[in-house]
């Protein structure tokens, strides 16, 4: 059964078999019409997955940490992957549609914001992980700023709040230290 199974990843992994698959993924009509109505930027979703993992695998060490696990938490990474992959369909129709066989020019800068906008939320999520994590190890400069950033500024102030200053010892009023000096008789 080894033999089987070690032959037949080997079969499914070589190079000539992956560029086999891909010609036939590239010939099918369904692979036609994904790319031409749905998405077409393969590459970029798969910076936009890298992060989305690094951000959920962080955010589960985070909550670990906290004791905060919920099945809430875990139910909030499929409603962001169903909202991300609509922005991606969006985007990709909002930049490819035709008029009369043209080619849209209006619409050609759509793509990239909302392509940055998804990574940019995705790597300040991250940041915020790690500060909430290991504060000392993210700049708190940074931290600062990622406030502004948060979906809720209020709720990010306490991970961000500077550790209070140690307060002086109060100075004793005069009267009270004349009491003290004045001989007990």
């Amino acid at each position: 059964m080894r033999a089987f199974s070690q032959s037949f990843v080997l079969l499914i992994t070589s190079p000539r078999s992956l560029d086999v698959l891909s010609t036939g993924f590239n010939l099918s009509p369904w692979a036609l019409i994904v790319r031409t109505y749905l998405f077409d930027d393969w590459q970029f979703l798969g910076f936009l997955l890298t992060l989305i993992v690094v951000d959920t695998v962080t955010g589960v060490i985070r909550s670990w940490q906290r004791s905060q696990i919920s099945s809430r938490g875990f139910s909030r990474f499929f409603t962001k992957v169903l909202v991300y992959l609509s922005l991606l369909v969006l985007a990709h129709v909002m930049t490819s549609f035709t008029i009369k066989g043209k080619v849209n020019v209006l619409f050609q800068w759509f793509d990239t914001f909302v392509y940055c906008v998804m990574m940019a939320r995705e790597a300040l999520s991250v940041l915020e992980n790690l500060a909430t994590m290991a504060p000392e190890l993210v700049p708190k400069k940074l931290i600062k700023r990622l406030a502004l950033f948060s979906e809720d500024p209020e709720a990010a102030l306490p991970v961000i709040a500077p550790e209070p200053e140690p307060q002086p010892a109060p100075v004793p009023e005069p009267e009270a230290v004349e009491q003290q000096l004045a001989p007990t008789g």
